[in-house]
């Protein structure tokens, strides 16, 4: 039996080629980041870059302070951590926005003092603890 082009692309070969490519669905879950500065990160993270304050949280034994922050669709993807006696836990940060929002943002750091830079269609900035953001504008 002489094996045909059907028989060669069957559902389990389209499976088996798909398995072994790399996955383009990659979704991020959470980024936590550690700073020196909780109050002014929280607040900036909250009142400048718009996320929304889920939970704050103190731990039973060391009584570090954590907050988990969500994003547009209720999702908790940050959260915070005061590390007093730690340097800033990242470097750059970069988060997606609608075009509109991206122009709103840029309003609402600008009344707040913050200095923005445009970059093509993104957006950068930095938190207080000097952590680098980038927002890009998609849509």
């Amino acid at each position: 039996m002489t094996p045909t082009s059907a028989l060669l692309d069957s559902p389990f070969r389209q499976a088996e080629r798909t398995l072994r490519r790399p996955s383009s669905a990659v979704w991020l879950r959470a980024v936590r980041l550690h700073t020196a500065r909780f109050d002014d990160a929280l607040a900036f993270y909250v009142t400048a870059l718009g996320l929304t304050l889920g939970s704050v949280d103190v731990h039973p034994v060391t009584a570090a302070t954590s907050a988990r922050l969500l994003d547009a669709e209720g999702a908790a993807v940050f959260e915070l951590h005061d590390t007093p006696d730690a340097a800033a836990g990242a470097h750059d940060l970069a988060f997606a926005m609608p075009r509109r929002t991206v122009t709103l943002l840029r309003a609402r750091l600008t009344s707040a003092g913050i200095p923005a830079a445009e970059c093509g269609a993104a957006l950068t900035f930095s938190d207080p603890d000097g952590n680098c953001i980038r927002v890009d504008a998609i849509g």
